[in-house]
């Protein structure tokens, strides 16, 4: 006799002996032994979980001669005693059970010869005339519309038994004539039962390691786990360990996909490329490995989110070994793992360098590991903001990035505002910049000084000195210089700091000035100073620009912005005022006789000190860090 292939040798002759399928063969062994036949049945399922096996069993169940009425306990083939119709329907030559494949007999007139035509005629010798179709969805339209009449009203002792791994694609027609049993995909430690079962009766010695390995290389078919492993002892002999199981199927070993998972947690690439050249010398499928490392990325979420418990038997890895490896990761990191890879296994099916593909895969999943969540940056500007207000420093954590530059002075040094040693005058007489203080306050604001040239003797504008100072507390010793205003948080708008940056003006402009402080409208206060000219003339706020000042022009002329000063300028003067904005060019000829005025001089004294201010690299830094806007820029005269 010729060699039979495990998965024909070992097909299940009893209904216990369907693996995985216990709630399905239940119900039909009741529907048996209580005689409830119905007389169609529609059995669903992925491919190799017993759909077919199962319906050779009920048709032996229905036909079976030990008994005088069908039997839940029908004759096994390797029984010596087997009655003729078992022996014959196990072998697939009963004239009474007819396998159709719809594969091979799809049209109309296959239905009518094979079905129709013989559905009328009795049972030659059993007590029912079964037919089982074989992947039924593939039977054309016309096929099923001529079969809707007989599988709705079948003659006595008739039965039919459809097959399907495509459920979805049968008319809703055929379904509501017909019992429905959808045959789930069977866990990995039942096939492995039963893969042990088989290998004891082979004399097969074989580890559980490469065991396990074999029913995960079924994925959940009872039939692929057993030609896997009819290969593996074709590959390997007798004696099989987990080695010869990855080598003769392709698989990918537990150790490598631990290798890639720690590659990419201690972000080290070439370690990762190490796997993958070490894939490609053995001969593996690079796309079976990437579907491999996806199943193991998903029993790593499912570690991290159920816990030891929740894991599948169908794990890779030790369970402990998935809990440890998951620690490294959050589930939003392995969540965009998956969705990552999963596009590489995509793109492996038609890359032209699979290699390639897999090694940029890999690496792409480090790269992943530097982006930061929308969340976590918004928990730490909402501390950020929070530092602000409370003037307390936000917990470890949740800070802002520090700038760089020192740290805040112990003692009473950072909160007095006095000015680090990095603050004191060049041999020219320039200052350089002081860096901010930001390891005692995330969001410091800023002092204000009197402005003034560095001894008084020098033509040349000092550089404006940026010291960040923290919100009030004690009062500053009465010794300490004051420090000039460089940045402040635009959002900075606490009455005790206004009092601390900004003196109170008793003009009509200043005070206009300060109302739209109070707004937080800092924007219009800038334009305003860097008006040629604002003052208030009879009912109107007169705003007159320089051409080159146009910008702060369209900010001023904005509708919004000259409603507020509208309503500003009427708090401050009692009386309804209207605003005029021009552009207007200077007279030359009145430029050179007249000398500047005084607020001309302080306007274009300002703009210089605000252009050194703007390019300082020191200022630049401040204003990202803190995402800040320069107030205003003085000189600081030498104490």
């Amino acid at each position: 006799m010729s060699y039979q292939v495990i998965a024909r040798k070992w097909r299940p002759q009893r209904f216990e002996e369907v693996t995985g399928q216990e709630p399905i063969t239940r119900t039909l062994r009741n529907a048996i032994e209580h005689e409830r036949l119905h007389h169609a049945y529609l059995f669903s399922g992925a491919r190799g979980v017993g759909k077919t096996t199962t319906a050779r069993l009920l048709a032996k169940a229905l036909n079976c001669h030990k008994a005088t009425k069908p039997t839940a306990e029908p004759c096994a083939i390797d029984d010596p005693a087997a009655c003729a119709s078992c022996r014959e329907i196990a072998e697939g030559r009963s004239i009474d059970v007819l396998e159709i494949d719809a594969a091979s007999n799809t049209g109309v007139d296959n239905v009518r010869d094979a079905i129709i035509g013989n559905v009328a005629i009795a049972p030659a010798r059993d007590r029912y005339k079964v037919f089982i179709i074989d992947e039924v969805h593939m039977l054309s339209g016309a096929a099923f519309n001529a079969l809707l009449k007989t599988l709705e009203e079948p003659p006595p002792r008739v039965t039919f038994i459809m097959a399907t791994t495509e459920k979805h694609k049968l008319p809703e027609t055929i379904l509501s004539r017909v019992q429905q049993f959808e045959f789930r995909t069977i866990p990995t430690a039942k096939i492995a039962e039963r893969l042990r079962l088989i290998a004891d009766a082979e004399k097969v010695k074989i580890a559980e390691d490469a065991l396990r390995e074999i029913a995960r290389a079924g994925e959940g078919s009872m039939r692929d786990a057993q030609s896997a492993f009819d290969q593996v002892i074709s590959f390997t002999g007798t004696n099989i360990k987990a080695e010869d199981v990855e080598t003769a199927l392709g698989l990918a070993s537990a150790e490598m996909l631990s290798r890639v998972v720690d590659a990419v947690a201690g972000h080290k690439t070439a370690e990762a490329l190490a796997v993958v050249d070490d894939l490609v010398m053995r001969g593996h499928d690079l796309r079976n490995f990437c579907r491999d490392l996806l199943a193991h990325l998903r029993d790593l979420l499912v570690a991290k989110v159920a816990g030891e418990d929740g894991l599948p038997d169908a794990a890779v890895s030790d369970r402990r070994a998935l809990i440890t490896q998951a620690d490294n990761f959050s589930e939003s990191d392995l969540v965009r793992f998956f969705h990552s890879l999963t596009e590489t296994e995509n793109s492996l099916r038609t890359a032209a360098h699979p290699r390639y593909q897999l090694e940029v895969g890999l690496v792409k999943l480090m790269e992943m590991r530097r982006v930061v969540s929308i969340n976590n940056l918004v928990e730490r500007l909402s501390a950020l903001e929070e530092s602000l207000r409370t003037g307390v420093a936000p917990a470890a954590g949740t800070a802002a990035p520090p700038a760089a530059g020192g740290g805040a002075q112990e003692g009473g040094g950072g909160r007095s505002g006095t000015p680090p040693a990095s603050q004191t005058p060049r041999a020219g007489g320039a200052m350089k910049m002081a860096e901010p203080e930001v390891a005692a306050y995330s969001q410091p604001y800023v002092e204000e000084a009197p402005f003034g040239g560095v001894g008084g003797t020098t033509e040349t504008p000092a550089s404006p000195v940026l010291t960040l100072v923290p919100p009030p507390g004690p009062p500053p010793a009465a010794s300490a210089p004051a420090t000039a205003t460089a940045a402040r948080p635009a959002f900075q708008n606490s009455q005790d700091q206004k009092a601390l940056a900004r003196p109170a003006q008793g003009s009509t402009i200043e005070s206009i000035k300060e109302g739209l402080e109070r707004r937080s409208r800092m924007f219009l206060v800038i334009a305003l100073e860097g008006a040629r000219k604002a003052a208030v003339e009879g009912d109107e706020l007169y705003v007159e620009f320089a051409p080159e000042a146009k910008h702060l022009r369209d900010n001023l002329a904005k509708p919004e912005s000259v409603k507020l000063l509208r309503e500003v300028a009427r708090e401050v003067t009692g009386r309804e005022v209207g605003v005029r904005i021009v552009i207007k060019e200077r007279d030359a000829s009145a430029a050179q006789d007249e000398p500047p005025s005084k607020d001309e001089e302080k306007r274009l004294e300002k703009q210089r000190l605000r252009q050194i201010a703007e390019q300082d690299p020191m200022v630049q830094q401040a204003l990202r860090t803190f995402r800040a806007e320069i107030v205003d820029v003085r000189r600081i005269e030498e104490q």
